[in-house]
C-alpha cells in the first residue's frame, strides 16, 4: 500500500512511525477532526474587494462534494522546522492525501460537476504529473476516459501511476509545448478539458485546504504555499480571507518558474518563454485567466527560492520530519527557512508541503548531490 493510499484511520502515526518518535506533534485540533466542521466566521470588510470567479461557498460546496472521496490530511507541528524558520510552525501535508498530493481535491470536484455527455465523451489535461494522478483517480471514480498529456522529461513514477489509474499518458517534446499539442487531440476526440489550475471548480476543490488549516490551527497569522499555475493558492486565498482578512498568505514560486509572480508584476496573463527548476511541480507554462485575477486581488506577498534553497529544505524535512515531499512540496518551506516570508519572530505559521510524488532514483540523485 502506498504512502497516499494509506486508510486515515488515525493521525498519530506518520510513515507508519509513531509521532512522538520524529521531530513531529499533531497540531492541535488534527486529531479529532469535526465530523461536520462548524459553519465559516465571516468577518472583515468586503464590500471595497472586487467580485471574484471563486467564492467561500463554492469553497463550502466543494468540502461536501469531494471530502467522502478523500483523506482529511493531517497538520503537524515540527520543532526543528520551527527553529530553522524562527517561527512556530506547522506544515500541512498534502502529501498524505490521496494520489500523494493536493491536486486530487480540484479534480474530483470538477469531474462530479461534469454533465453525462461530458462523462461519456471523456477528459483531457496537461499536467507535469501531480495534476494528472489526481484527474485519473478523479475519472476512475466515474468510469471516464481521462487523457493527461505531459512533457518527455516527466518524472517516470508520476507517469506510471497516472497509468496505473487507468488513464493514457501522451507526450509533447517540452512542457512549453504540452498545451499545442493537448488542445489539437482535445479538438480531434471532442474530449473536456480540466484546466489544471485556472478553472473554478478546481480552485474551490483547493481551497478546502484552507478551510482544514483555520480549523487546525485557528490562531494561524502566516499561511505559505507553493505556487504553480496557482490553483492552490487562490484556493486558499478564498477560503481565508472572507473569514480571516488578518493572515496573511505568500505564495512561493521558483526563480526558474515564475510565472504569476511575473504576471502579478506586468499586470497581465504571462506565458513563458522557458523553464528551468527542479520543481516539476510548479513549472507551470503560463498564468491563469480565473486563477492570477484572485491571486493578484488577495496575496499579500509573491517570493521566489532557489533551486539550492528548495533542495535544502527537501533534506531537512526529509532527514528530520521523515517525510518523503518532492521538490515543489518543499519550496514553501525554503521560502520560510531563507527568511523570504517575512513572518515575525515566534508567530503562528503553516506551510503547505503540497505533494511527495517523486521518483526514487531521482530522489536518491537529489539526496546525495
Amino acid at each position: 500500500m502506498t504512502q497516499a493510499e494509506r486508510p486515515e484511520t488515525s493521525t498519530s502515526t506518520v510513515n507508519g512511525t509513531h509521532a512522538g518518535d520524529l521531530d513531529l506533534e499533531l497540531g492541535p485540533n488534527t486529531d479529532s477532526p469535526p465530523e461536520t466542521p462548524p459553519m465559516p466566521h465571516r468577518t472583515g470588510p468586503t464590500s471595497s474587494r472586487p467580485k471574484l470567479p471563486v467564492t467561500l461557498d463554492d469553497v463550502l460546496a466543494a468540502r461536501e462534494r469531494i471530502m467522502p472521496h478523500l483523506h482529511r490530511t493531517p497538520t503537524l507541528n515540527t520543532a526543528t522546522l520551527s527553529q530553522q524558520a524562527n517561527t512556530n510552525l506547522s506544515i500541512k501535508c498534502e502529501t498524505f492525501q490521496r494520489t500523494g498530493s493536493f491536486k486530487a481535491r480540484g479534480a474530483i470536484n470538477a469531474i462530479l460537476q461534469l454533465t453525462p455527455e461530458q462523462r461519456e465523451r471523456g477528459v483531457v489535461t496537461l499536467s507535469a504529473g501531480n495534476h494528472g494522478q489526481g484527474l485519473a483517480f478523479a475519472a476512475s471514480k466515474v468510469g471516464a476516459r481521462a487523457v493527461v498529456f505531459m512533457p518527455e522529461s516527466a518524472v517516470p513514477a508520476k507517469v506510471d501511476a497516472i497509468r496505473g489509474y487507468g488513464a493514457e499518458a501522451r507526450f509533447a517534446p517540452t512542457m512549453e509545448t504540452v498545451y499545442p499539442a493537448m488542445e489539437a487531440f482535445k479538438e480531434e476526440h471532442g474530449l473536456t478539458f480540466v484546466h489544471p489550475f485556472s478553472d473554478p471548480a478546481i480552485i474551490a476543490g483547493q481551497g478546502v485546504v484552507g478551510l482544514e488549516i483555520l480549523e487546525d490551527v485557528p490562531d494561524v497569522e502566516t499561511i505559505v504555499v507553493p505556487v504553480g499555475g496557482g490553483g492552490l493558492l487562490a484556493g486558499i486565498l478564498v477560503a481565508v480571507k472572507e473569514q480571516r482578512p488578518d493572515v496573511r498568505i505568500v505564495g512561493v514560486e521558483p526563480v526558474g518558474a515564475n510565472i504569476v509572480t511575473q504576471s502579478r508584476e506586468q499586470g497581465r496573463l504571462i506565458t513563458a518563454e522557458r523553464i528551468d527548476t527542479i520543481a516539476d511541480g510548479l513549472a507551470a507554462p503560463f498564468a491563469g485567466e480565473v486563477s492570477q485575477p484572485i491571486i493578484d486581488a488577495l496575496v499579500d506577498d509573491m517570493v521566489l527560492v532557489t533551486d539550492e534553497e528548495i533542495l535544502a529544505a527537501l533534506r531537512l524535512i526529509i532527514e528530520r520530519c521523515k517525510i518523503v515531499v518532492e521538490p515543489a512540496g518543499a519550496a514553501a518551506t525554503a521560502a520560510l527557512i531563507g527568511g523570504k516570508v517575512g513572518a515575525p519572530a515566534g508567530s503562528r505559521t503553516v506551510s503547505l508541503i503540497s505533494g511527495g510524488n517523486i521518483d526514487l532514483n531521482k530522489l536518491a540523485n537529489l539526496l546525495t548531490a
